[in-house]
């Protein structure tokens, strides 16, 4: 009893020392969310005090997303090669400046411009944030630590559109961006004491500079087709071309150098490949999830925009809830059990409302929506330990920002879709709308259960 009672005492200060680990790089992914859900909010605003349509501000969004997204990998793998907490340090300092020019912005142009840079530095952040995580907290530890990261991540997407209308309510959306300033100081100075008391593992990784811009390359030219709705005819084609292009000859590249972006090893391994397409999945039925009410609610049930953004709050409340109890249970079920688990509730939530009424009450969307949050806190702890997993320390970085790369991709073809099928819908009246969202609900509960299938599959692989 003795020694169980010490071993216990132990445990708990082990995991108090983690805490500042944990809160630090939580910050940098706070933010990141956050300022993507803030901005939604002020799109109104920002195309009436500059004079132009919503479809010009919308880049304050798409650019963001689009930098974000082209360079993650860049810095992860740079973070591998000087170390992540500079990296980290770095990006909450980029982070801080451009969120001052942000707010600074006299017309429509400068703030699309700073947004990008601000892309820029939200990759810095997501490259590392795990991976610090996973290179100064001992192994046994990860899973809690992981799952209060998902927690955070959830808390970003809560806080961001009820954050951005009370600042547009009271103090102007100038400050949609400054408020980021003391968050940045916040985890600067965390990160500055880790620095200082934290001897973290980082090797001398190749950059292999080339693979990367290709890879960054890639991905911008899939993620603005996606986005680009507008586009007709040839130049509708040229971003896929784009992508096809620099995919093709990253590839290429990757295959001839001695150090690639991702050992090509690990594509032969199904534990790695598994939990990779699931966050593709995870990605692409999330995007649905936070699409598709706003617009049945609002084009079809009429709600207020403040009912409709309690209905949108529900699903990241469910993620919030759950998301570190699945860090603790890590250890109790396994990472399979767990992931399998969070895809198969989400599956019943998205197959559920596949099955939409015109008459039902909003509160069954919410209930669902809160049931498709929980089944995604269980997922990510789990999904993000199998990936971090996989490779070794000093990849930690590198496959840290792959992995929310391809949650990126996912998010931008879920969005495609569904905005691409509502649009053509949308003059039917409220019978087209309602076909129309019961076929994207049953597209992304089709694209969880294959993933779900692809976990069992590995199950049987591993026997």
């Amino acid at each position: 009893m003795y020694m169980q009672g010490l071993i216990a005492i132990n445990q708990q200060h082990a995991s108090t020392r983690d805490w500042p680990i944990i809160f630090t790089a939580g910050v940098g992914f706070f933010l990141s969310t956050l300022d993507t859900g803030i901005i939604n909010v002020a799109l109104p605003t920002l195309g009436q005090t500059f004079h132009v349509s919503v479809h010009v501000v919308a880049w304050t969004v798409t650019l963001y997303l689009l930098s974000l997204s082209a360079t993650i990998v860049v810095f992860g793998r740079i973070s591998d090669r000087i170390g992540r907490l500079k990296v980290y340090s770095m990006g909450l300092i980029l982070f801080a400046i451009t969120s001052i020019l942000c707010g600074a912005s006299f017309s429509a142009p400068q703030l699309i411009l700073f947004r990008g840079l601000q892309g820029m530095s939200a990759a810095m952040l997501q490259a590392t944030s795990a991976a610090i995580i996973t290179t100064c907290i001992p192994k046994e530890r990860h899973g809690t630590a992981l799952g209060t990261l998902g927690m955070i991540l959830g808390l970003g997407n809560v806080l961001g559109p009820s954050a951005g209308g009370l600042i547009l309510s009271f103090v102007g959306w100038r400050w949609i961006f400054w408020i980021n300033i003391p968050i940045c100081a916040v985890g600067l100075w965390g990160s500055f004491r880790l620095i200082r008391v934290t001897k973290e593992q980082y090797g001398r990784v190749s950059l292999n500079l080339v693979s990367n811009i290709l890879l960054g390359v890639a991905t911008f030219g899939l993620l603005y087709g996606l986005s680009a709705n507008s586009l007709h005819g040839l130049s509708r084609m040229l971003p896929f071309c784009l992508f096809a292009l620099a995919l093709i000859g990253y590839m290429v590249w990757d295959t001839r150098v001695l150090y690639p972006i991702v050992p090509l090893s690990l594509f032969r391994k199904v534990t790695f490949v598994v939990p990779i397409l699931s966050g593709l999945v995870l990605g692409f039925a999330t995007a649905i999830a936070f699409i598709v009410p706003p617009y049945f609610l609002e084009e079809v049930t009429h709600l207020e925009p403040w009912q409709v953004g309690l209905v949108n709050l529900t699903s990241p409340l469910g993620l919030v809830m759950l998301s570190r109890l699945s860090g603790k249970l890590i250890g109790i079920w396994g990472v399979g059990l767990l992931t399998a688990s969070g895809f198969g509730i989400m599956f019943i939530a998205l197959i559920t409302l596949g099955t939409m009424q015109l008459n039902w009450h909003a509160a069954s969307y919410g209930t669902l929506l809160l049931l498709y949050g929980m089944g995604a806190g269980l997922f990510i702890p789990a999904n993000l330990l199998a990936i971090m997993g996989s490779v070794d320390h000093e990849l930690q970085g590198t496959i840290g920002s792959i992995q929310r790369m391809i949650h990126n991709i996912g998010l931008a073809v879920g969005t495609s879709t569904a905005t691409s099928m509502i649009h053509f819908d949308s003059n039917l009246g409220a019978a087209g709308y309602l076909s129309t969202f019961r076929e994207l609900w049953i597209i992304a509960a089709v694209a969880v259960l294959i993933a779900l299938l692809g976990m069992g599959s590995l199950r049987l692989f591993r026997r």
